[in-house]
């Protein structure tokens, strides 16, 4: 089968879908305003995305062209409020559209009823709809009547696999960009109350680095915290696993990849009840939620897991089973395949 992807070369999960559709066989190609080396052959540069000008007009017609040449199965666009109106103003069919989070629950609203009405019509022209989470899935049946399938982010088994538990002081991470978004300044201000033996790992760069950097001092914290900085994904899993429990205080998230990963390593989650997160963590099972915003809930959570380090880790021991069963990468690929073959026999 012959995959059109109109998405960001550069997103992990991009990759991870080519890679996987790639491995099954198929003949996938990019149309991605950034490169990915490894896939060199099979990137069409567009025009970087700036504004609603002559960059769009130049990426559609460039799009437009390249795939009809590429004989196109399937055109697949990810992200809707950007590469799906590129494949949609192309006119490319059979369209398949995956929503991912932020191009429903924001870019509707950004510019009122006009935004609306383009999240309308970029759905309409939609062969096929996934969303990644149910979450998302209810926000997007707001401006469709069309079928939803939810295809979630599932996890490569084969890289993130059971880690032994750890003994001594309590050690968590957090695997998230340092952007506002994700909360970090939040838990921070928890640990400020925090007594006791404990260890903690910061993954990442964002805009908000050097600011989250300053409240650590202020609060007295480094001693306890390491910067980590950007993560080879090669040498991602052995570095969460390196912790007992992974720490998730965003303002929005419609899915949950970062406490998947974790709970695939035999880790526990912590993360607020909201979005997407409520989906993927079992709670009391495979982790605990605290209620949007609430610092002085983080502190008593966190201080009671630095005085019981054991029962984080018990907890932990049941996230393999639960990510295998619901949230395995190869039943989302098959998922992903049975919606395309659907088509094709159409």
């Amino acid at each position: 089968m012959r995959i059109a992807m109109i998405a960001d070369a550069q997103s992990v999960h991009t990759r991870r879908w080519a890679q996987g559709l790639v491995a099954r066989g198929h003949d996938i190609h990019i149309w991605s305003p950034r490169p990915w080396t490894d896939f060199n052959d099979r990137v069409h540069l567009l025009p970087p995305p700036l504004t609603f000008r002559r960059e769009v007009f130049n990426s559609v017609q460039q799009i437009r062209r390249e795939v009809a040449k590429f004989k196109a199965d399937i055109v697949h666009a990810h992200y809707i409020s950007h590469y799906g109106l590129l494949a949609a103003l192309a006119k490319l069919s059979p369209l398949v559209l995956s929503v991912w989070g932020a191009d429903i629950e924001c870019f509707p609203q950004s510019r009122g009823i006009i935004t609306r009405n383009v999240t309308r019509w970029i759905l309409a022209q939609a062969r096929v709809i996934t969303c990644s989470s149910e979450y998302l899935g209810q926000i997007t049946g707001q401006y469709t009547s069309k079928p939803l399938y939810i295809v979630p982010f599932g996890i490569d088994l084969a890289r993130f696999v059971p880690h032994p538990p750890h003994d001594g002081p309590l050690r968590f991470v957090i695997n998230k960009a340092l952007e506002n978004v994700y909360g970090i300044d939040l838990i921070l201000k928890a640990l400020r109350d925090v007594k006791g033996p404990y260890s903690g790992r910061i993954l990442g760069k964002g805009s908000q680095e050097q600011t989250l950097k300053n409240l650590a001092t202020t609060f007295g914290l480094n001693s306890h915290i390491e910067w980590m900085g950007k993560i080879d994904p090669e040498h991602l899993p052995d570095t969460l696993a390196w912790a007992d429990v992974g720490l998730y205080a965003s303002r929005r998230e419609s899915f949950g990849v970062a406490p998947l990963e974790m709970m695939a390593l035999g880790r526990t989650a912590i993360a607020h009840r909201l979005g997407g997160l409520t989906e993927v963590i079992r709670e009391n099972e495979t982790g605990l939620f605290v209620e949007p915003g609430n610092i002085a809930t983080w502190s008593r959570i966190l201080q009671w897991a630095v005085d019981h380090p054991h029962a984080i880790r018990k907890m932990g021991s049941h996230g393999p089973a639960w990510v295998a069963t619901h949230y395995n990468f190869h039943d989302n690929l098959n998922t992903m395949m049975t919606l395309y073959e659907r088509i094709m026999a159409e």
